[in-house]
C-alpha cells in the first residue's frame, strides 16, 4: 500500500535531520580524534597515520555518500523504472564487490610500491591493512542504500555512529598501549590503522543487526531477476556513484596529494629524513583544524540541498534561485568567520591543541582555505542537485592536479609555506571554476552586493577586535612562560569574543530577513533575538 503524501514528507523530513545530526556528529569525531592521537604519538607519529588516511577516507566515502545514495535512489525509483529490487540488489553488490576487490588487491598487493612512492617503505604495513577497508564497502554500501531508499534512515545513521565511535577508540586505545610499551611509532600506526577495520566491521554488525530484525526483506526475495538490465545499473551506479562521491573527497584528495609527494620534496628541499617526517606531521595539523572550520556551514547548506532538490524536480525556477542564494551565502559567511577567527587565534590555539606553536605562521596561511572549501561543498552539492555531474569531476580533477603541480614548484622552496600556498590557490581556483559554472547555467547574479558588504565589515571587526584582543593578552602575559592553560583560555576567549561580535553585527546590519532566517535550524531562536 502507498504512503500518503504528507506521511512520505514527514518521513523523508525526519530522515533528513537525522543524516544530518550523524553527519555532524561523525565530522567533528573524525576531526577532533586527530588532537588526541597527535598528543600521543607526536608529530612523527602523526605524520605516519595522516599517510595513509587518504585511503580509508576514500572507502568511507564510497560506502557512506556515494554508492548508497544512488543505490537508494534506484529503489526510490524502481517503479518508473521498471527494475525490480533484486535486480538492483544483486547487480549492485557484484558490481561493488568486484570494485572493493578491485581496489584491495591495488592496495595490498601493490602497499610496497605505494610506499616507495612516497619514500618511505615503512608504511607498506599500514597501507596493507587499510585496504581491507575495501572488502567492507560492497556490503556496507548495499544495505544503507537499500534503507534509505525505503526512507530509513536509522540504519545508515546508526552504523555511520557505531563505526566511528568503535574505530576511535579502537585507535586512541591502541595508540596509548603500543606508545606506552615502547613499540615504534610504526608499530602504532598500524594499530590504530587496524582501529579503521574495527570500525567497519562494527558497521557491519550494525547493519547485519537491523537485516535479522526486520521482515522487509521479503520484498528482496519476491521480487524478479532479468539479466538484461545489469548493463543499465552499472552503468548507473558506477557514473552517478563515483560523481556524487568526488564532491566528500575533495579534501580526502588534497590529502592523499600531500601523502604522495610532500614528505620527497621536503626532503629534495634540503630537510633530513626526521625533519620532514616532523615537519609533514605539524604540517598535517591544519587538516582537522579545516575539517572542524568547515563542520557547521556544509551541514547547514546541506541541510538546504533536499529542498533545493524538491524546487528543481517541481521546476520552480525563482524558489530554487533564492534556496541556490542562500545556501552559498551562508557558507561563504561561516567559512570566511570561521578562517579570519582562527587565523587570529593561531598560535594560543597551536599551543592548545597539539603543545607546541610550531608551524603557526604556515597554519595560519593554510587556515584560508576554509573559506573556499566551505564554498566549494556547497557549489558542488548545488551543481549535483542540478544535474552536472561531469563538470563537477572535471573541476574537481583540474583542482587536484593544480595542487600536485604546485606542491612541485613551491615546496621545494618554501617547504611546508609552500604546501600551505599550493593547498589555498588550488582552493581558490576550483571555487572559482564552480561559480563561473553555476553562474553559466543560472544565468543570474549569486551574491547580493550590500549581503556582501556587511559580510566583510563583520569580518573586518571581527578580525581586528580578536587580533587586539590576542595582542593584549600577550601583553599582559608576555613574562608568564606558555603552558596550554593560558593558551586555551587565549584561545577560547577569542573564540567567544569573535563570534559574538560577528552574529551581532550581521544580524543588526539586516543581512538576512526574517523568512531566510526562520529557514535556518537554529533561526527561530536568532528571530526572536533580532525581532523582540
Amino acid at each position: 500500500m502507498a504512503e500518503k503524501p504528507e506521511h512520505l514528507s514527514k518521513k523523508l523530513f525526519e530522515g533528513a535531520l537525522l543524516l544530518t545530526f550523524a553527519a555532524i556528529l561523525i565530522k567533528v569525531l573524525s576531526a577532533a580524534y586527530r588532537i588526541p592521537y597527535q598528543n600521543i604519538t607526536g608529530d612523527i607519529g602523526f605524520y605516519i597515520y595522516q599517510q595513509v588516511y587518504p585511503f580509508y577516507g576514500i572507502a568511507v566515502a564510497f560506502s557512506t555518500f556515494g554508492f548508497p545514495m544512488i543505490i537508494s535512489k534506484l529503489i526510490a525509483e524502481r517503479h518508473s523504472s521498471r527494475l525490480t529490487i533484486k535486480e538492483i540488489m544483486l547487480t549492485s553488490f557484484v558490481i561493488l564487490s568486484l570494485v572493493g576487490l578491485l581496489l584491495f588487491g591495488g592496495l595490498y598487493f601493490g602497499a610496497d610500491f605505494i610506499a616507495g612512492q612516497m619514500r618511505d617503505p615503512e608504511l607498506a604495513d599500514l597501507i596493507q591493512i587499510i585496504a581491507f577497508s575495501f572488502l567492507l564497502m560492497p556490503f556496507i554500501s548495499v544495505v544503507r542504500g537499500y534503507y534509505q531508499g525505503f526512507h530509513n534512515m536509522l540504519p545508515t545513521a546508526a552504523s555511520q555512529i557505531f563505526e566511528q565511535i568503535v574505530r576511535i577508540s579502537t585507535i586512541l586505545v591502541f595508540s596509548f598501549v603500543l606508545m606506552q610499551q615502547g613499540y615504534s611509532l610504526y608499530v602504532v600506526g598500524a594499530g590504530a590503522a587496524f582501529g579503521s577495520i574495527a570500525g567497519g566491521v562494527t558497521a557491519v554488525l550494525v547493519l547485519v543487526s537491523f537485516v535479522g530484525l526486520r521482515k522487509d526483506w521479503k520484498r528482496v526475495r519476491q521480487s524478479k531477476f532479468g539479466a538484461k538490465t545489469f548493463p543499465v545499473i552499472t552503468r548507473i551506479l558506477l557514473w552517478q556513484g563515483l560523481s556524487f562521491c568526488i564532491a566528500s573527497l575533495i579534501l580526502v584528495l588534497m590529502q592523499l596529494v600531500d601523502s604522495m609527494n610532500l614528505y620527497m620534496l621536503l626532503r629534495k628541499g634540503g630537510l633530513g629524513e626526521i625533519a620532514a617526517k616532523e615537519w609533514k606531521g605539524v604540517y598535517d595539523r591544519g587538516q582537522p583544524l579545516i575539517q572542524l572550520g568547515t563542520v557547521v556551514s556544509n551541514s547547514i547548506a546541506l541541510s538546504l540541498v533536499p529542498l533545493l532538490s524538491g524546487y528543481v524536480q517541481q521546476k520552480k525556477r525563482s524558489e530554487m534561485i533564492s534556496i541556490i542564494k542562500m545556501v552559498l551565502l551562508i557558507s561563504l559567511m561561516i567559512g570566511a568567520a570561521a578562517a579570519v577567527g582562527l587565523i587570529c587565534i593561531m598560535e594560543p590555539a597551536n599551543y592548545m591543541l597539539f603543545t607546541d606553536n610550531q608551524g603557526s605562521a604556515e597554519l595560519a596561511v593554510l587556515s584560508v582555505s576554509i573559506i573556499f572549501t566551505s564554498v566549494i561543498m556547497a557549489e558542488a552539492s548545488i551543481l549535483q542537485s542540478l544535474g552536472h555531474n561531469l563538470e563537477t569531476i572535471l573541476i574537481v580533477v583540474t583542482g587536484i592536479a593544480l595542487k600536485w603541480l604546485l606542491n612541485l614548484v613551491l615546496v621545494p622552496h618554501s617547504l611546508i609555506m609552500g604546501a600551505s600556498y599550493a593547498t589555498v590557490i588550488s582552493f581558490f581556483v576550483m571555487s572559482l571554476l564552480f561559480f563561473a559554472v553555476l553562474k553559466k547555467h543560472l544565468k543570474q547574479p549569486l551574491f547580493d552586493k550590500q549581503q556582501l558588504l556587511i559580510l566583510l565589515q563583520a569580518t573586518i571587526l571581527m578580525g581586528v577586535l580578536v587580533w587586539g584582543f590576542n595582542g593584549a593578552i600577550n601583553q599582559v602575559f608576555e613574562d608568564m612562560p606558555s603552558n596550554r592553560i593560558l593558551a586555551a583560555f587565549q584561545a577560547l576567549s577569542g573564540v567567544l569574543l569573535g563570534g559574538c561580535i560577528f552574529v551581532a553585527v550581521i544580524l543588526r546590519r539586516g543581512m538576512f530577513t526574517r523568512r531566510e532566517l526562520e529557514m535556518l535550524p537554529v533561526g527561530t531562536k536568532l528571530v526572536k533575538f533580532l525581532y523582540r
